[in-house]
């Protein structure tokens, strides 16, 4: 960290502000770097952005709170985050050579979308929109009330027969509904003024799409929630709309085949699982950020886990506690609540589990394994079946194990100072 004499004076780069709680929230957009910090340090920032040096600042500071402002600490952060520079930091002298070049700077971050016009976003998402996506959930919920036939089971998930096409084409379509689940997001985001980005990454071995939606600090608290609860909204009027496809169909309005049936109760199943996985609040869900953008608790996740490892410590003496004694005392009760649905969480989990994910596998296992014990001389149809079926289910599985261990290895090497 470089030392910060009264004569430097620093560059602020422009930045957002917005109040949040007692902190304010400033960032800078274009890195999407955003920093929750108190009232007093945006007030430094305005001094430093007038082109004060830190010797001025500093007195200022000094006459009028009495204290002595710790200059290191202060723009050694906003600096390591790109937030100030130096007017050093734009050359750099190469001692072997007296050559001047240019330091390179700071990346830019590059958003995904950021040309999509904010009015198409704000007409996708507007109220008359969203009062018509609520007509169809009524509609659905309705449709279900009069047949519950309709309810998607967990046997929905099962292909009696051609497996490995039915899985195959389902495996796409729900791989594109991700999508179209982070597409919303980002729409939604950019329909209040806020590029994202969306990518492909790992929750332990699984592979999942995900949108960094880090810009959504700078703005106004109450325009969060739209972009944070859009892919679950989309996912919610999508298996509406699926209902109701097939209760036209129970009606004789429309008529396709016991395949594209399977098809659509499979994704209606898809679409459930996928609502209620956001309510497992262990993990850092969509439903998880609106609770973290109400309570304005934003290590909410951390403090819960630290105040459940301090319960268990009272049971289990060699477990260390965490200190939490900094904790303001309106925080400490939303994490005392929080922990509940924590809990809640995690036997949901199990739950899904035992009722879903085990039923479903065995029901495939007894199919693969009687296929395969049959040969394929018995019924070459069958067993190509099951062997393309058990592919489809590895490949992703493979891809996700893969993004897995190279994300340990990475962060290995980041502690080793190495990467």
């Amino acid at each position: 960290m470089p030392t910060f004499t009264s004569d430097t004076v620093v560059i602020v780069e422009p930045f957002t502000r917005q109040p949040e709680g007692e902190d304010v929230i400033i960032g800078v957009a274009g890195r999407g770097v955003f920093l929750a910090v108190p009232p007093v340090a945006v007030e430094l920032l305005e001094y430093f952005a007038a082109g004060k040096s830190v010797g001025e600042v500093s007195d200022l500071y000094q006459q009028k709170y009495g204290e002595t402002l710790d200059v290191e600490d202060f723009l050694g952060l906003l600096q390591s985050k790109g937030i100030v520079s130096l007017e050093s930091d734009k050359a750099v002298i190469k001692a072997d050579s007296g050559v001047t070049e240019s330091r390179q700077k700071a990346k830019p971050v590059r958003y995904h979308f950021q040309n999509f016009p904010q009015s198409l976003a704000r007409r996708i998402f507007s109220r008359p929109v969203l009062a018509c996506c609520f007509v169809v959930i009524a509609l659905a919920i309705a449709a279900m009330v009069r047949d519950p036939s309709l309810i998607a089971r967990a046997s929905d998930f099962f292909f009696p027969r051609d497996r490995a096409l039915s899985w195959i084409i389902f495996t796409i379509i729900a791989y594109a509904s991700i999508l179209v689940h982070e597409m919303g997001h980002l729409v939604a985001a950019r329909a209040v003024g806020v590029s994202s980005r969306m990518g492909i990454s790992n929750r332990l071995w699984y592979l999942v799409a995900e949108t960094d939606l880090t810009g959504l600090w700078g703005v106004p608290k109450g325009q969060r929630y739209l972009p944070l609860l859009a892919g679950m909204l989309i996912d919610t009027v999508s298996s509406a709309l699926l209902i109701l496809l097939l209760f036209a169909r129970g009606q004789h309005w429309l008529s396709f085949s016991m395949f594209m049936v399977r098809l659509v109760r499979a994704m209606i199943l898809s679409y459930w699982l996928r609502i209620v996985w956001q309510f497992f609040l262990f993990v850092r869900t969509d439903i998880y950020f609106v609770i973290v953008n109400f309570f304005n608790c934003r290590n909410l996740l951390k403090d819960t886990e630290n105040y459940l490892r301090n319960l268990t410590a009272r049971v289990i003496p060699r477990i260390k506690p965490v200190d939490q004694s900094g904790i303001p005392a309106a925080e400490r009760k939303v994490i005392r609540a929080y922990a509940v649905v924590w809990v809640l969480g995690r036997i949901m989990a199990f739950g899904i589990l035992f009722a879903v994910t085990v039923p479903v596998a065995y029901s495939y296992i007894r199919a693969l394994t009687s296929a395969f014990r049959a040969g394929y001389s018995a019924n070459p149809y069958n067993f190509v079946d099951s062997f393309v079926l058990s592919v489809s289910f590895l490949i992703p599985v493979i891809i996700g194990f893969v993004m897995w261990i190279d994300s340990i290895i990475r962060r290995e090497r980041i502690r080793d100072g190495s990467y």
